[in-house]
């Protein structure tokens, strides 16, 4: 009887770390597209954490870890626009619908939460897929973010060369934990 319920516990044990998934290396791109100039970013330094038990889904990226093609658009992004110093990172915390566990293959999911960037928290609604792999889950998502709903100006001497709406991907490979 004592391996018995030594065997359950450990079972229910594995069952419920099987059920967090998470990354250190997720990647967060960005593009501001005009007819003047097209603006690319990008991070692997984005966090994830993910818990199939409850849905719950949060990540978080430190602005800095972003780097542009030209040492001075991402020193321009760091200093005039995202105030890193100041707001030295983005989250998103919400909960993913739409997945089944028990299912394989592409499902698509929707993930509903706060967006919080520039010292601004939004609530917004991102689609994207999720994939259930041999070691965790791939998540890829597309979203637009409006720089104005994070409070973030961009000066009329440039408004040509840097988009109202930043088209924003995501990509992370979620391990069990």
């Amino acid at each position: 009887m004592k391996y018995i319920l030594l065997f359950v516990c450990c079972t229910v044990a594995t069952l419920a770390q099987a059920q967090r998934f998470a990354t250190r290396d997720a990647r967060i791109a960005f593009l501001s597209e005009t007819p003047v100039e097209d603006i690319r970013a990008e991070s692997t330094e984005a966090s994830a954490i993910m818990d199939l038990a409850n849905g719950q889904v949060a990540f978080q990226v430190p602005i800095l870890s972003f780097h542009f093609p030209k040492a001075l658009m991402e020193e321009h992004f760091n200093e005039n626009y995202m105030e890193s110093e100041r707001f030295p990172k983005a989250t998103f915390r919400g909960t993913v619908n739409g997945l089944d566990a028990a299912q394989s293959g592409v499902q698509n999911v929707t993930a509903k939460g706060t967006l919080e960037m520039h010292g601004v928290a939004v609530e917004r609604e991102v689609s994207g897929t999720m994939e259930q792999t041999a070691s965790g889950w791939v998540l890829d998502a597309r979203f637009d973010v409006p720089c104005a709903d994070h409070d973030i100006d961009i000066p009329k001497v440039v408004t040509e060369n840097i988009a109202e709406v930043i088209a924003v991907t995501l990509h992370a490979e979620l391990k069990a934990k």
